[in-house]
């Protein structure tokens, strides 16, 4: 399948109805199951970018590996994005001020296809909405040294499936140590919500082949 087959198969199939929580559930640790269950009336507003693009005779997507610092995301991956601003008007031209804010990819060169199911992370108390878009101008990456320690750019076929899907117990911010499941890849740990995230993703790329 070509990239454009590929792009136009999203923009119909994310206009349809979403795996969301039954798959989400498949990369909760199952000692925290019960409090992705239910979204707070006063969790923040966020959201972010998956974004597509061809390379080679593959398709990519970026993710970020945040640097350490007193949060509770310290050192972990994700995608572009972060939280609502009055200023945004709405979620998509947040996930896009974001992504233009922390690896320099203006909104002009990206096209939004839609979103796939919102997910609550239950740390930040963010109710996250993720985008999904591509771009044919990648242009040059220019990194937050502040909000990204690392850009990183990974092949969709290695979220498809089962792939590089393993369990590792992971310490969280409390000291605790649980028992999660994670996307290997690269040499990084992709878990939590990025990992739900591309689990939905991975779900409806299954039903064609890329």
């Amino acid at each position: 399948m070509s990239f454009d087959q590929f792009i136009c198969f999203l923009t119909k199939r994310l206009k349809e109805p979403l795996p969301g929580n039954t798959i989400h559930n498949l990369m909760i640790p199952s000692v925290r199951l019960a409090e992705f269950a239910a979204i707070p009336e006063k969790a923040k507003k966020s959201s972010v970018l998956l974004l597509l693009y061809k390379k080679r005779e593959s398709i990519f997507t970026i993710l970020i590996l945040r640097p350490e610092y007193d949060g509770v995301h310290s050192k972990q991956v994700s995608f572009p994005g972060g939280g609502f601003q009055a200023s945004d008007i709405t979620l998509e031209n947040t996930a896009l001020r974001e992504t233009m804010e922390e690896i320099g990819i203006a909104s002009s060169r990206i096209q939004l296809m839609g979103s796939l199911s919102e997910l609550y992370i239950p740390p930040s108390n963010f109710v996250v909405k993720p985008f999904v878009g591509f771009t044919r101008d990648m242009g040059r990456l220019t990194p937050d040294k502040h909000e990204v320690e690392e850009i990183i750019e990974a092949d969709i076929n290695q979220f498809m499936g089962n792939r590089n899907i393993k369990t590792k117990k992971i310490r969280i911010g409390n000291g605790q140590e649980i028992q999660t499941p994670y996307y290997d890849v690269s040499d990084f740990v992709i878990w939590g919500a990025t990992a739900m995230i591309l689990r939905e993703f991975s779900e409806i790329c299954s039903e064609i082949e890329i």
